[in-house]
């Protein structure tokens, strides 16, 4: 029988070691809510960034509260995640199915911005 690794909080991962240098690439639509009838209500279900992974040569989306700030980075510009964690998720898919990791992060900030704000204290993830 197979055990099922159910990680309910996700994976905190250490971003340098894990990611490496991180660019920003592009914003994507952000994820609505949708009402009893299916219909988008207009209202932001969270924010979703694609960002390049220098370490692991490939990019991914990172999504963000909705209540974050709008992001529009430069392309190409350096970022650094705010408290990342990595989710696993498995879509059926008739007899096969379709896994894959989700990366979640309190914020996104321009590396610049963070030697400016070292002396600054980062929320820790409840």
């Amino acid at each position: 029988m197979v055990k099922i690794l159910k990680l309910r909080n996700g994976i905190e991962i250490d971003e340098e070691k894990s990611l490496g240098k991180l660019k920003f690439l592009d914003k994507k639509s952000p994820s609505l809510v949708l009402g009893e009838d299916g219909e988008p209500t207009g209202e932001i279900k969270d924010r979703r960034y694609d960002i390049l992974s220098k370490l692991q040569h490939d990019s991914f989306t990172v999504i963000l509260p909705a209540e974050t700030e709008e992001k529009a980075f430069p392309f190409n510009s350096t970022v650094k995640l705010i408290n990342p964690v990595v989710e696993n998720y498995a879509i059926p898919n008739g007899r096969y199915v379709d896994a894959g990791i989700r990366v979640t992060a309190d914020d996104i900030i321009l590396v610049n911005k963070v030697s400016s704000i070292k002396n600054a204290t980062i929320p820790e993830k409840k």
